[in-house]
């Protein structure tokens, strides 16, 4: 298993109204089965996911996510038994990194913020939302939508395959975190699927 550098990444306000549109559908934003490598862009310490980015609503998250604070559905090692699968990637400062693609999925109506431990600023970013911006620290705020689950497209930007901790923050309370296998597995994890 490769060793991950340390990453700190947290969820960035979703700050605007949100809308509609015509987005991929549920399975493809939460699917790692086939990378969509985002654009490179340069890279914030805080991104924002707008409520318009998100692609539909679902029920309840998909069986292979942990809810995280009663608002927060990620693939994390608890309940995934393989890592995401990672493409290689252009990095914000334009050399190579690997992307994992996988959806967000964000409890309607609730301010919830994710980010990587400050260790791993400049190595991983979190990136949701169309198109997203990559950063360390991430914001959904309240957004609408009449599923209780709204899904927004994006993934994991890393420098380094491996496993990666990602810190939850929902309505201000408690910073919990949880370990995602990005591109490798995190320990008890299978590999990733080979692209």
């Amino acid at each position: 298993m490769r060793s991950f550098l340390a990453v700190g990444v947290v969820l960035v306000g979703l700050t605007a109204a949100c809308g509609t549109g015509d987005p991929p559908t549920r399975r493809e934003a939460a699917s790692p089965a086939s990378p969509a490598v985002p654009p490179a862009s340069p890279a914030a310490d805080y991104a924002s996911v707008r409520c318009d980015e998100g692609i539909g609503g679902e029920a309840a998250p998909p069986a292979d996510f942990q809810v995280v604070g009663d608002a927060v559905a990620l693939p994390t090692t608890d309940v995934r038994k393989a890592a995401l699968q990672a493409a290689e990637a252009k990095m914000p400062d334009g050399s190579q990194g690997s992307f994992a693609k996988q959806g967000l999925l964000v409890r309607r109506g609730r301010h919830v913020e994710l980010s990587v431990p400050e260790s791993l600023t400049g190595r991983a970013w979190l990136v949701w939302g169309k198109p997203g911006s990559p950063g360390a620290h991430v914001v959904a705020d309240r957004c609408q939508e009449d599923k209780e689950w709204i899904v927004f497209p994006g993934g994991y930007l890393v420098r380094e395959v491996g496993c990666l901790p990602v810190r939850v923050r929902v309505d201000g309370g408690a910073v919990q975190e949880v370990r995602i296998g990005v591109g490798a597995p995190c320990p008890g994890q299978g590999p990733a699927p080979q692209i």
